[in-house]
Order: C-alpha cells, then sequence, then structure tokens
C-alpha cells in the first residue's frame, strides 16, 4: 500500500511538471527540442516580434499601437500602420510587449489585442556549448 502511494505521487509530480509546461498558448512553448541551427553564441539583448494580422478587402491596413507590459497599463511605445499580414518589430528582450490592432468588421470598430515576452532559452544542454535560442515574441491580432 505504502508503495502504491508513493508511485501515485511520483505520476502526480510529473503530470503536473508536463502540464506547466504545455500551459503556454504558442507553439514555441510547447517544444521541447531545440534546433541547433538556431543557437547563438551569445545572448541577444534584442530580437523581432513577430505581428499576425488580417489583411482583407475590408481592412487594406491595420493600424497598431505597441506597449511594454500589459495593455491594461497603458505604457504606449509608438503607433505604426501595416499593410502585409505579417510583420517584424524589432523589440528588446525580457520584456512584455502588448499590441492592439483596429479594425472595421460589418461596418463596426473591432480591436484586437494581444501580448508576449520576448525571452533568451539556454539550450546548452541539447547543443553545443555556447547555445542562447530565442523565445517569445508572436503575436496574432488576426480576426478569426
Amino acid at each position: 500500500m505504502r508503495k502504491f502511494k508513493h508511485i501515485s505521487s511520483i505520476i502526480l509530480i510529473v503530470i503536473i511538471a508536463v502540464s506547466v509546461k504545455i500551459s503556454g498558448c504558442e507553439q514555441e512553448d510547447l517544444d521541447f527540442y531545440i534546433d541547433c541551427f538556431d543557437c547563438l553564441e551569445t545572448p541577444p539583448d534584442s530580437a523581432s516580434l513577430i505581428i499576425y494580422v488580417t489583411i482583407n478587402e475590408e481592412n487594406p491596413f491595420v493600424p497598431l499601437e505597441l506597449y511594454r507590459g500589459d495593455y491594461e497599463d497603458k505604457v504606449w511605445d509608438f503607433t505604426d500602420t501595416v499593410y502585409n499580414d505579417t510583420t517584424y518589430i524589432y523589440a528588446e528582450m525580457g520584456l512584455q510587449y502588448s499590441i492592439k490592432a483596429s479594425y472595421m468588421k460589418d461596418g463596426e470598430p473591432i480591436l484586437a489585442i494581444d501580448g508576449d515576452k520576448l525571452r533568451v532559452a539556454d539550450g546548452e544542454g541539447e547543443c553545443y556549448p555556447p547555445c542562447y535560442v530565442v523565445r517569445g515574441g508572436t503575436l496574432d491580432l488576426r480576426l478569426k
């Protein structure tokens, strides 16, 4: 009976650890594997945010507002207008970013807001040292 409780505890710990690892929203947060071709020799101080928007007949361009931190904190950084469905913005590592996209749908204004953090993962255990990989920074503001 005692051995069964011990095994049950181990299984529970493993399930919790795996659940925490895969609780991220982005596909890259679910990847346990690090591609060694993505390794950088020094930890980067900045990288690209990848921003996906919807470009269509009603929205041939999309106004964006970039905020540092959570959108609710309203720490505005800059405003831009994009004309392509994928945009890259160079940004500082280790910071949370939020972006607001303004759309029209059936003549009504629609806002899309997403946020993510650029971070550095250490891939040294899987690749040759040193190995630093950029994670995060994907913001999906597409209309559904």
